[in-house]
């Protein structure tokens, strides 16, 4: 007997072993009793049609759970102006891991039978949503928040909602190649871990949740770590993105897996309220058992795998 937490966390483990399937992207949201989470495995980071074009590795897309998910961000008017259709599906699709390299996925499903089971969560913070409410509006009213991040984004939209771009000129660009090296090299400080005027932190759950000062969407949080400790995901923190949204569905929870995200020292998850283009995907259920089924994404623009479960 598997159930929803530990299923999903068999198929992180099985994707993470896998070169072709380095990295991963999570998402986890509860919507209407159904608890669900999108896995996105990719074989690399930045989009070779992007840096071709551009020649500079920051004037780009750099995918991340949001990207993965059909939500595109960027800071820069030349980069909003390439990302059409074409564009976005070609840098998408190039980070993606290809259905030939997941194969290996679709055997496990047939030989590793998928096995419901009733399982506890910890259901004791029904007063989240108010505290993390409270600490974003503190935010915004003390300038932590820069709330004009949220202001003046122009959006396109193709293939019926399934890619969504946006320009956020306003927001600063905190991503850059350059920054990401020294973070890696260790030669720039934590920002989680440095404490900047304005900012308030909630303990949860062995994690500590502030305010993300340069918001994508609604009630941009992190969710950190209280210790200093390397970005990873196992069936323990995979709880723990569970437990959030159940605690707080209007919101969805994203974890960005290394070498794909920018702040790899200190482990850490973001989470928001806003409906991503993945959730109107179609797909197709590959292994099931009751009210828990394995999926995977039909015709969109990443290759990834849905797991669903019916919360009665």
């Amino acid at each position: 007997m598997m159930g929803f937490v530990e299923t999903v966390g068999n198929l992180v483990e099985l994707l993470l072993s896998d070169k072709k399937t380095k990295i991963i992207n999570l998402i986890v949201a509860y919507r209407n009793h159904r608890l669900c989470v999108f896995l996105f495995p990719r074989w690399t980071r930045l989009p070779i049609n992007y840096t071709e074009h551009f020649q500079d590795k920051d004037m780009t897309i750099k995918p991340g759970s949001s990207e993965m998910a059909g939500l595109v961000i960027t800071v820069d008017r030349d980069v909003f102006e390439f990302s059409d259709d074409k564009n976005v599906r070609e840098a998408l699709d190039y980070v993606s891991s290809s259905e030939e390299d997941l194969k290996f996925v679709d055997e496990y499903l047939k030989y590793k039978r998928i096995k419901d089971k009733r399982e506890n969560f910890n259901l004791k913070f029904p007063f989240l949503p108010e505290k993390v409410d409270t600490l974003w509006k503190r935010g915004i009213k003390n300038g932590f928040v820069r709330e004009e991040c949220l202001k003046g984004i122009e959006t396109k939209s193709y293939e019926d909602g399934l890619i969504e771009v946006q320009y956020n000129g306003r927001r600063k660009s905190i991503v850059s190649f350059s920054r990401v090296e020294k973070r890696k090299k260790g030669e720039e400080k934590c920002p989680y871990c440095s404490y900047e005027k304005g900012r308030e932190d909630y303990p949860w759950n062995d994690y500590i949740i502030s305010a993300n000062p340069y918001p994508y969407y609604d009630h941009h949080i992190v969710i950190v770590n209280e210790k200093h400790i390397y970005q990873f995901i196992d069936k323990n923190e995979i709880r723990v993105m569970v437990e959030f949204v159940l605690n707080a569905p209007e919101y969805m929870v994203v974890y960005n897996g290394p070498p794909g995200t920018t702040i790899l020292s200190h482990m850490h998850f973001q989470a928001g309220i806003h409906s991503l283009p993945v959730e109107r995907a179609k797909t197709k259920v590959l292994s099931g058992d009751e009210n828990l089924t394995v999926s995977k994404l039909l015709n969109f623009p990443t290759r990834g795998f849905v797991v669903e479960k019916i919360l009665v």
